[in-house]
Formats: structure tokens, C-alpha cells, sequence
């Protein structure tokens, strides 16, 4: 089922007031969100996206956007007619659809599937429903047919994904190194934008090249063999030193942005063990494999947090933090086995090997599952909560004990409201109706801490619209700023009058 825009006046649960009412801020508009919501204090403070990893469950993640989306083309309009009152022909009109998300936020981190959502999103520069296609076709292609049953091998083959991303890669990039035409090769579509050595980027990067004239950037999760079992590897798009007055408790993750290419990192973020080969390759001359970035983090918010104070200072808060999960775990699954009924149940022999089993399931949970980073993130906070700048989307029930690969025929309902018998279709559809029910309940003290998910998403695009608004309003002061961020400065023309153009001047 597809639901109706919502207008900015949405009614809520009667446990919480509306949240986008405009009145003068007060400690009540502090506490539920509404101060936040409307205050643009620095235009061109980091807006950061977290996207958690969980196999096709990374379809919520999508859908959560997609609705975030829609409601930033209704603050758009919004504010467009407010600042034309008079003049409806000078108003642009905000299609949900062609808006980027690259438009709006300036970093973007992701683990295994997450990572390859912030890649297409960010990297490529791609709108939510062309992710969203093509994150169906990439679901067909990897988990349509298994590779093997056989214990302890990998379960699907990795050439597909390679294929898959390099196609996606192939039609999207707005920018790549050419090849050498002599010898018939394909361009080479670096993952980093920082690759060039002239003086001006050298320049940048001594400022870590995202503080001056930036782009959005890419930074997906990833682990390599490197004696750091408790923190993931990142792989950037841009080179990033840590300076020598970093808080002493900040993790100092690896340094620079390896020379990647765009389906090398995709691979390597998203090779989950017993799923996937490792992806392995040779990197100044050093030879590294990389596996599923989830073994490590599978939740990046502490990740982005670490890294905007490491570039920023700790004194500084971001724009905004946004943490999007792929469905919240099964919360029975504690590590702790049920009683087998009946005799067999009183068996040492038995409970000892459920007892390990349960452990096994446990383990597993903590690898796909990211409210545990939730709750230390609340806590970085500094006691704001999420009604400030860090909020957690997350599907609350639904979702729990789907597999990362799960892939079931049957029925599902395209954008235009045709419905058909398709691979994937019932696990599309069971995804799509746990985050449609998840984006219109109501207040739940179990989950939310200050409101309901869906005047979370409000809050969250009236303050990403007024700060997109805030900082196209500095472009007479910084046209180069401003310009390198809209991606108008990338090779490729197809920004400036394809996807971006509801973001051109009127007429």
C-alpha cells in the first residue's frame, strides 16, 4: 500500500503535539524537537546519514528514506511559496522522486549493504527510487540462487555483486579517470575524489579535504586484517590524516583513502562471511583482504561520530546525525536457551548443546544488529537525546529473523500499483509493510524517546530543508563552496540539467 504525502500540518498521537508548529521556542519546544527543527545556526554545519548493514533487510533503510524524502519536497514547497508569496511563476517545484540526497547531506557512512545504499546515494550521486531499483535487481542477481550448501563454504558466488555494481557504476558515475583507449580497457571509476596530485587538491587535503570547498562524501565500513578487532577499517573519498591535538580518547582509525575503485570498496564492505569471498587486493604494493565491515561495526553512527570530531573538534556538535537501521533483532535471543520439552529436555547432553547453540544465535545477532551503538550514541549526545541533532530510525517489529539473504517468490506492488507474481516479491512486501507500519504508529515508550517515528522524519526535513535554503543563500559569498557541493563542478554535465534542476535559479 502506498501512502498520500502527509501535509507539514500532520496530526500525531495524542501522547505527543504536532511538531512542526512555528510558535516561539520555548523549553517545551526544546524538549519535543521543535526548536531544533527550525533553528539554522551555521548553514554549512555536516549533515551526516548512517546506514546500518543487514542483507536485503537494507530495503527498510530505503524505504525510511524514501519517506524522509517526500517529506523534505513538502518543506521545499513549503518555504518556496513562503519566500513568493506573490509570485506563484517564480516558485520551483520539488519533485520527492528527482530530489538528492547528496544535496543534502555531506557525509555518508555505511556497513556491508548499508555501505553499497551510501555508495549508490552518496558516491554516485543517485535519487532514492533509482537505489531502490536498483537494490531489487542487485537482490535477484546475488540471492536468486544459492552457490553452495556445503558447510563452512561461501554461499553465493561474488561475481555478480562485481557485475552488478560495475553496471550501476558504468551509467551513474559523474566523474572517472579515462582509460587508456589502446588497449580497450573501461574507464576507471575511483571510489576517492582526492586522487589528483595537483596543487589545489594538495592544498585541500592539508585540511583534510572536507572543510574547505567539499562534495559529499562516501565512507564505507569495512575490516582487514589488522590486530584492531574492536574498530572497522574505512575506506574514503577523501584523504584523512589525524592531527597531533586529537582528544586523547578519540579512535584513531586508519589514515587516507585507499585507491580504490568504486565495486572494489563495494565488495569489501559487503563480503559478510560464509556469504561471500573476501575481497582481496593490492594496495601500494601491499596485498589486503577485506570482509564484511559488520564484523566490526555494523552500525557506522560510531564511526561518523569519531570522525566529525576528529575533523571538527569535540566541542562542536553536527547539523545533524542521522542513524538508520536495517530492523530491530530479536530481543529473545539472549544468549540463554529455552527448555526442550519432554524428557530429552532433562538430558545433559541436550540442554549443553542448545546452550551452545543459543550462544551461536546470540553472536549472530550482535553482528547484524546496531542498538547497542544506539545507546552509546544517546549517551555522546551530551544528554540532547534525539531530539537535538542524533536521531535513530530503525524498524521497530516486523523484521526480526529475516536472514541477510532472504529472498522469497510471491506477490509484490510496484510504484505504479500493479501487482505481480515476482522473485523477491514476498520479502519485498513483508519489508515494506513492517516499515510502513513502523513510519505510522504512534508513540511507543519502548523504542522512542521523545516522539513517534514519523514526527522524527518531519523534524528531521524541515531542518535539512532550511539549512539546504541557508547555505544556497551564501552562494553570492562563496560561489565555489556552494558549487562544489551541488556536484556542478564533476565532469559530467548530467547534474546541471537532469536530477538538480529543481534546484536551478527560476527561469
Amino acid at each position: 500500500m502506498h501512502y498520500p504525502l502527509k501535509s507539514p500540518h500532520l496530526s500525531v498521537s495524542p501522547q505527543r503535539p504536532s511538531s512542526l508548529h512555528t510558535g516561539n521556542s520555548t523549553q517545551e519546544d526544546v524538549r519535543n524537537g521543535k526548536a531544533w527543527a527550525k533553528t539554522v545556526d551555521e548553514p554549512w554545519d555536516p549533515f551526516i546519514l548512517c546506514l546500518d548493514g543487514g542483507g536485503i533487510r537494507g530495503y527498510s533503510s530505503l524505504l525510511i528514506l524514501e519517506s524522509l524524502m517526500h517529506e523534505i519536497a513538502v518543506w521545499e514547497d513549503r518555504l518556496e511559496a513562503e519566500e513568493h508569496p506573490e509570485n506563484a511563476s517564480q516558485r520551483r517545484i520539488f519533485n520527492s522522486a528527482e530530489l538528492l540526497p547528496c544535496h543534502y547531506f555531506d557525509f555518508m557512512y555505511g556497513t556491508s549493504t548499508g555501505g553499497l545504499i551510501a555508495t549508490m546515494l552518496g558516491r554516485l550521486r543517485m535519487s532514492v527510487p533509482q537505489c531502490m531499483e536498483k537494490y531489487r535487481t542487485v537482490g535477484e542477481e546475488l540471492f536468486g540462487r544459492h552457490r553452495s550448501r556445503f558447510p563452512l563454504a561461501t554461499k553465493y558466488h561474488h561475481q555478480p555483486l562485481e557485475d552488478a555494481v560495475i553496471d550501476i557504476v558504468r551509467k551513474h558515475c559523474p566523474i572517472h579517470i579515462e582509460a587508456d583507449s589502446s588497449d580497450g580497457s573501461e574507464p576507471r571509476h575511483e571510489h576517492s575524489f582526492d586522487l589528483e596530485s595537483n596543487d589545489r587538491h594538495q592544498e585541500r587535503r592539508m585540511d583534510h579535504g572536507v572543510t574547505c570547498p567539499s562534495i559529499c562524501h562516501t565512507i564505507c565500513l569495512t575490516a582487514t586484517h589488522n590486530q584492531r578487532i574492536a574498530e572497522a577499517y574505512l575506506l574514503r573519498t577523501y584523504d584523512h590524516r589525524y592531527q597531533d591535538d586529537c582528544p586523547r580518547w578519540l579512535t584513531r582509525y586508519n589514515e587516507g583513502a585507499d585507491p580504490l575503485c568504486i565495486w572494489q570498496v563495494t565488495r569489501a564492505t559487503c563480503a559478510a562471511p560464509f556469504y561471500f569471498k573476501a575481497l582481496e587486493a593490492d594496495i601500494r604494493d601491499e596485498v589486503k583482504v577485506f570482509k564484511d565491515g559488520g564484523i566490526r561495526e555494523n552500525n557506522p553512527a560510531g564511526a561518523a561520530w569519531n570522525e566529525f570530531v576528529s575533523i571538527y573538534g569535540p566541542f562542536r556538535n553536527p547539523g545533524l546525525l542521522l542513524s538508520v537501521g536495517t530492523g530491530r533483532p530479536n530481543m529473545d535471543q539472549d544468549g540463554f536457551a529455552s527448555t526442550w520439552p519432554g524428557p530429552l529436555g532433562k538430558l545433559k547432553m541436550v540442554r549443553k548443546g542448545t546452550e551452545k547453540f543459543a550462544v551461536f544465535k546470540n553472536v549472530l545477532i550482535k553482528y547484524t544488529e546496531g542498538e547497542e551503538k544506539h545507546r552509546t550514541m544517546l549517551k555522546q549526545s551530551k544528554g540532547e537525546g534525539e531530539n537535538t541533532w542524533y536521531k535513530r530510525l530503525n524498524v521497530s517489529d516486523g523484521l526480526q529473523g529475516m536472514k541477510l539473504d532472504n529472498w522469497k517468490r510471491g506477490s509484490w506492488t510496484d510504484a505504479s500499483g500493479t501487482t505481480k507474481v515476482i522473485p523477491g516479491g514476498a520479502t519485498l512486501t513483508r519489508i515494506k509493510a513492517a516499515t510502513d507500519a513502523y513510519l505510522h504508529r504512534d508513540f511507543d515508550e519502548r523504542f522512542d524517546t521523545y516522539a513517534p517515528p514519523h514526527v522524527m522524519i518531519e523534524q528531521t526535513a524541515e531542518k535539512m530543508v532550511r539549512h539546504r535554503r541557508a547555505r544556497e543563500r551564501t552562494r553570492h559569498v562563496n560561489e565555489e563552496r556552494w558549487s562544489t557541493f551541488m556536484g556542478l563542478t564533476l565532469r559530467s554535465m548530467d547534474e546541471k540539467s537532469g536530477a538538480n534542476g529543481h534546484l536551478s535559479n527560476p527561469g
